[in-house]
C-alpha cells in the first residue's frame, strides 16, 4: 500500500469502516442466531428467554446497554465520516472565495454541502438516511414482557382452615384447601413484602391466617383481584390496610406493624373486631416473564447497517482528492499556495454576528480577547442551546405530569421514585395513548419509544458540531501565542500528527460517554411494554398444552420517573458544561477565525522570502518593519495598539 494511504484522516476513516463492519457482523450473527426460535406466525416475535422476572429484567438492562454502546460507537463513526466528506478540497475553497464566500474548515459542515462534489453529497445523505431506523427502531429489538398474576385473599383461622366441614361458602377455597401442600408459609413482614407491590408474580393467592382470639365466632369474608391494570386510582395491595378497592385513601404498607398487623373493622370486610394476622400461606406458581426479540425489527437494523457500510464504501471511492481536514491542513495548503481572493486582508475577522468584511483597505488594530463561543455562527449556537434547552424543558415537563398521575397512589418524593424502580414496569406508569391517537400496535408503541433516541442523536450531533466549532476557534489562536508546527492528516518537517480531526480525544471521549450514557438512560425512561396478566399462573389447555391462560394482555409504552430524571440531571449537566466552555476566554486577540475558511486564509499570506513556512515552526504576529500581519515561520511582534495593517 502507498505510504500516502497510511495514517491520517484515512486511518481515522479505516477505523471508523471497522466499526460500522463490527456492528454489522454483531447485528448479522445475532440475526441468524435468533431465526431458529422466531415463531413468523406471531409478528417475527420470539422469546430468548422464559421464568423468573428478575433474571429476565436483567437480561434486558445488560443488553440494551450493549445496544446503546453499539448504537452509540456506529453513530461516533458516522459522524466521523460524515466530517469527512463535507471536508473541502483546496480548488472547493478558491471557488467560493472567488465568489467571496466561505467554507466550513475542521468541522462537519451542512452549509458545505451545496459546494461540494454531488457524489460525496450522495454518501452523506445515505449515511445520514442510513441512521433514521436504526436509532428509531435499535432499542426495541429486544423487550422485556413482564407477567403478573391476580389472585384472592382468603382471611380465615388456622382451625377453621384445617376444618373440613366448615362452610367457607367458596367454591375456590374449598378447592385450595385440597392442595394446601403448594403454598408456602411466611411471616407477615414476608407477606407483605411478596404482596405489597403492584405486579405480584410468583405466587397467586393467599390466605390469611387470623389470631382465633381477635375473630368473631362468625364472620363474613372478601376475595380481591390484583394487578388489575384495568382497575386505576387503587392499589392491588390496598386489602393489606382493609381498604376497599374504591377507598379514596391508599394503603402505606410500611406503616403497617408486622407484630400487629390488624385487618381494619368493616361491616363489609370481616368483623368489627379487627382481627389480626399471625401469618400467610402463599400459594407458588412459576413466574413467566419473557425476553423478546422481534426479527423483524432486527432484520431491518441489519439491513440499515449494510446501508451504512455501502455509504462508506463510497466514501473511499468519491474521496480521490485529498480534502483538507483540519485546521493544520488548512493552514499549510494557504502557506504553500496563498490565495489572491484573500491579499491584503490581514485583519479579517469571523466574530460572531458579523459579516465578513472583504474590502482590501488597511485596518486599525484593536485588541480585543473574544471568547469560545466567538468562533461558533449565531445560528449554529443558538439552535443547538435552543433546542438542548427545550428538549430538557419538555422532558420536565413530561416528567411533572408522570410525577403528578403517579401521587395518586402515594405522596411523590425522590425516595417514593427510586422506590418504583429503574425503569420497570409499573401499571399506574403505563401510558395511555387513547385520548392522544387512534393508532395502536407494537410497530406504533416501539416508534413512540424510540423517537427520544432519535431526537438525542440529532442533538449529539448539533452539541458535537458545537464543541469542533469552538476548539477548531482555540487552536487557531493558540497560533498567537508561541512558534508551533501544524497538526495536519499527512505530517511532515515540523508538522504534528493528529489522531483526531478536531475534537481532541479529551472532550470527543466525554462528549461521546455522556452520549451514550444519555441513550441508555432515556431507554429506561420510556420503553416498550408487552404487559400480561395470567389469572390464576398455572398452566392450562385453554390454548394448548403448553401454553398459559392469561386475563389481560395490554402493548403500550411505560415511563420510569426516576429515569427520568437522571436524564434530565445528566442531560443539564452536558448543556451547562457546553455553555461554560463557550463562555471561556480566548488566550491572544488573534482575529478569530474558527472553522472559518477565509480568515484563515487572510492571515496565511507568509512574506516573500519565507520558504516553506508549512513545513515549519509557524506563529502569528507583526512582521518588523512591516505592516503586515500573517502566520510566518520568522520571528513576530504583538501587533501594535492603533497601527494601521
Amino acid at each position: 500500500m502507498p505510504k500516502q494511504n497510511i495514517g491520517g484522516w484515512r486511518s481515522g476513516l479505516a477505523f471508523a469502516t471497522s466499526v460500522a463492519g463490527l456492528v454489522t457482523l454483531t447485528n448479522l450473527v445475532c440475526l441468524l442466531v435468533a431465526l431458529p426460535i422466531i415463531d413468523m406466525s406471531r409478528n417475527g416475535e420470539g422469546y430468548l428467554y422464559t421464568g423468573s422476572c428478575k433474571t429476565a429484567k436483567q437480561f434486558s438492562i445488560w443488553i440494551h446497554l450493549a445496544i446503546n454502546i453499539l448504537a452509540t460507537m456506529l453513530l461516533g463513526a458516522g459522524n466521523y465520516t460524515q466530517q469527512v466528506l463535507t471536508g473541502p478540497t483546496r480548488p472547493e475553497i478558491d471557488r467560493a472565495h472567488a465568489k467571496q464566500t466561505w467554507l466550513d474548515v475542521g468541522v462537519s459542515s451542512i452549509r458545505n454541502l451545496g459546494k461540494i462534489s454531488f457524489k460525496r453529497v450522495a454518501a452523506w445523505m445515505v449515511l445520514a438516511i442510513s441512521s433514521l431506523p436504526i436509532h428509531l427502531l435499535y432499542n426495541s429489538v429486544v423487550y422485556f414482557e413482564t407477567s403478573a398474576n391476580k389472585y384472592w385473599v382468603y382471611p380465615t383461622t388456622h382451625r377453621n382452615l384445617v376444618n373440613s366441614s366448615y362452610p367457607y361458602r367458596n367454591e375456590e377455597f374449598d378447592a385450595l384447601k385440597t392442595s394446601l401442600n403448594e403454598f408456602e408459609r411466611l411471616t407477615n413482614r414476608e407477606c407483605m413484602a411478596a404482596y405489597g407491590q403492584k405486579l405480584v408474580s410468583g405466587r397467586s393467592d393467599v390466605i390469611l391466617i387470623l389470631d382465633p382470639s381477635t375473630v368473631d365466632t362468625e364472620f363474613a369474608y372478601t376475595v380481591r383481584w390484583s394487578g388489575d391494570p384495568n382497575r386505576r386510582g387503587s392499589e392491588p395491595y390496598d386489602w393489606m390496610c382493609g381498604r376497599k378497592p374504591w377507598a379514596d385513601e391508599q394503603c402505606d404498607v410500611s406503616s403497617l406493624d408486622v407484630d400487629n398487623w390488624p385487618l381494619y373493622s368493616d361491616d363489609k370486610w370481616v368483623n368489627k373486631t379487627s382481627p389480626r394476622v399471625e401469618y400467610c400461606l402463599s400459594k407458588q406458581t412459576p413466574e413467566y416473564c419473557k425476553l423478546a426479540l422481534n426479527i423483524y425489527l432486527l432484520a431491518i437494523v441489519v439491513g440499515c447497517n449494510v446501508v451504512k457500510l455501502i455509504g462508506l464504501g463510497l466514501t473511499w471511492l468519491c474521496l480521490k482528492q485529498q480534502p483538507l481536514l483540519t485546521l493544520g491542513d488548512v493552514m499549510a495548503s494557504f502557506l504553500r499556495d496563498p490565495d489572491p481572493a484573500t491579499k491584503n486582508r490581514s485583519l479579517m475577522s469571523k466574530s460572531s454576528g458579523h459579516r465578513l468584511f472583504w474590502g482590501p483597505e488597511l485596518r486599525e488594530w484593536l485588541p480585543r480577547k473574544h471568547r469560545w463561543a466567538a468562533s461558533v455562527s449565531v445560528l449554529r449556537y443558538g439552535v443547538t442551546v435552543v433546542l438542548c434547552a427545550g428538549a430538557l424543558s419538555l422532558t420536565s415537563y413530561l416528567l411533572h405530569l408522570g410525577v403528578e398521575h403517579v401521587s395518586v397512589y402515594e405522596t411523590p418524593s425522590l425516595a417514593a421514585l427510586w422506590n418504583r424502580g429503574f425503569g420497570q414496569v409499573s401499571v399506574d406508569t403505563l401510558i395511555d395513548f387513547t385520548e392522544i391517537m387512534t393508532l395502536e400496535g407494537p410497530v406504533v408503541m416501539v416508534l413512540v419509544a424510540n423517537l427520544p433516541q432519535l431526537i438525542l442523536s440529532l442533538l449529539y450531533t448539533a452539541l458535537n458540531g458545537m464543541w469542533t466549532a469552538m476548539l477548531v476557534g482555540v487552536e487557531w489562536n493558540t497560533y498567537g501565542q508561541e512558534h508551533k508546527g501544524l497538526r495536519t492528516s499527512s505530517p511532515a518537517g515540523s508538522q504534528r500528527k493528529t489522531y483526531w480531526l478536531s475534537l481532541p480525544l479529551r472532550y470527543g471521549l466525554p462528549l461521546l460517554a455522556g452520549s451514550a450514557a444519555l441513550h441508555w438512560l432515556i431507554s429506561q425512561s420510556i420503553f416498550f411494554v408487552r404487559l400480561v396478566i395470567y389469572q390464576d399462573g398455572t398452566k392450562t389447555n385453554v390454548q394448548g398444552p403448553t401454553l398459559v391462560s392469561y386475563d389481560f394482555r395490554e402493548t403500550t409504552c411505560g415511563y420510569s420517573p426516576i429515569a427520568i430524571v437522571f436524564t434530565i440531571i445528566l442531560g443539564s449537566l452536558i448543556l451547562l458544561i457546553t455553555v461554560g466552555m463557550s463562555l471561556r476566554s480566548m488566550t491572544t486577540a488573534i482575529p478569530v477565525g474558527g472553522p472559518c475558511s477565509a480568515v484563515i486564509s487572510a492571515a496565511c499570506h507568509a512574506p516573500e522570502g519565507d520558504e516553506d513556512a508549512a513545513l515549519k515552526l509557524v506563529r502569528w504576529g507583526a512582521v518588523g518593519g512591516t505592516n503586515k500581519l500573517c502566520v510566518t515561520s520568522w520571528p513576530v511582534e504583538p501587533p501594535e495598539i492603533g497601527r494601521l495593517y
